[in-house]
């Protein structure tokens, strides 16, 4: 493992994103979800390692993210409840990058930021997406706002399981 760091490229530096702003270099062969963006850091820094948008690879990642994200929903469940801003504004900001993640890995696409936080190539996303994102930046320490990322993700594990039909016709 390569110790040095890499600075957050510019395709993910948007708003809160990154919530980390170094990231380490490491090439490895597997899904690692801590950072958020690890992989595209390392892609667009040219290394070589694991891609998670890859047509093999993208289904079971889009899958533990959606794990991970239902962890991360009960604590800010409870977050909302205790009225704990600070921690639900960390905690959201954290899901909007899972979901980033699943978004752009469903469209077998590295996350990019650049030009806004839904790139218009994109083919597979929840209906008015931009504008229920920008609602949720508004206000990430919000009750609403994590109802709304919450159906969002809803949204997209049901776009993730009528695109693993569609797949699945297509190969028979």
């Amino acid at each position: 493992m390569d110790n040095h760091q890499l600075d957050a490229p510019i395709e993910l530096l948007y708003g809160p994103f990154p919530v980390v702003k170094k990231f380490p270099s490491i090439v490895t062969d597997c899904l690692v979800l801590t950072p958020a963006f690890l992989h595209e850091a390392n892609y667009y820094h040219n290394k070589e390692g694991y891609q998670p948008w890859n047509t093999a690879n993208f289904s079971e990642c889009v899958k533990l993210v959606l794990e991970k994200w239902k962890q991360l929903k009960q604590e800010l469940q409870s977050f909302a409840e205790e009225r704990d801003t600070i921690r639900l504004q960390q905690g959201l900001t954290i899901g909007m990058e899972y979901f980033l993640e699943c978004l752009y890995w469903l469209n077998e696409k590295p996350v990019v930021l650049r030009n806004g936080l839904v790139d218009s190539s994109l083919e597979i996303k929840p209906f008015n997406l931009e504008d229920r994102l920008q609602f949720i930046l508004k206000r990430l320490n919000g009750y609403h706002s994590y109802k709304q990322l919450d159906e969002l993700f809803k949204e997209l594990e049901k776009q993730h399981a009528i695109k693993l039909i569609r797949l699945n016709r297509k190969s028979k």
